[in-house]
């Protein structure tokens, strides 16, 4: 439930998400609930999609953690770090979240064990399919889950977008 897109401007790069929290068939929306999907900590942007159980420990791991390098096998490494830590945390060593992840001047996708660069857009989520469309059409990120919004019921407003001007 929810949605994250990515979109690699010319300067740099813009994600966006939506704020849907879902517990069991109720939903909070983001003008109730203080969770957010979207974020900024040591020097990463990251998107969550998934649990927020995974999300918020995703979060707490980044804040002391981050990649060597800013390419697909030092983000890889970051999850696998991940992944032992929350093992010792909760004897789940299992990814299930996908992530949107802007790190220095790259953003990557992650979907569990698989890591790939984003080239020029991106969308994860139950709404994505609307999202990758809206981008597909030449929409910012924030169009892309705007129109996820509008058309799915897993996804909901308000939208937060960090928008990074990466060009050196």
């Amino acid at each position: 439930m929810s949605v994250v897109a990515c979109r690699i401007t010319k300067s740099g790069y813009e994600i966006s998400s939506d704020s849907i929290v879902v517990s069991g068939h109720t939903q909070t929306r983001g003008q109730t609930s203080s969770f957010v999907k979207l974020y900024e900590t040591n020097g990463m942007v990251i998107g969550s999609v998934g649990l927020a159980e995974e999300g918020s420990l995703f979060r707490l791991f980044c804040e002391t953690h981050r990649p060597s390098r800013s390419d697909e096998f030092a983000i890889l490494e970051l999850i696998a770090e991940f992944s032992e830590w929350k093992n010792k945390k909760l004897d789940n060593a299992g990814i299930e979240n996908e992530y949107i992840l802007g790190y220095e001047k790259n953003v990557f996708c992650i979907s569990r064990w698989h890591v790939e660069k984003i080239k020029t857009y991106c969308a994860i989520g139950a709404g994505m399919d609307f999202a990758l469309a809206a981008l597909y059409l030449g929409h910012s990120a924030r169009k892309a889950v705007e129109t996820a919004i509008e058309l799915s019921i897993y996804c909901e407003s308000p939208i937060v977008t960090i928008d990074k001007n990466v060009q050196s």
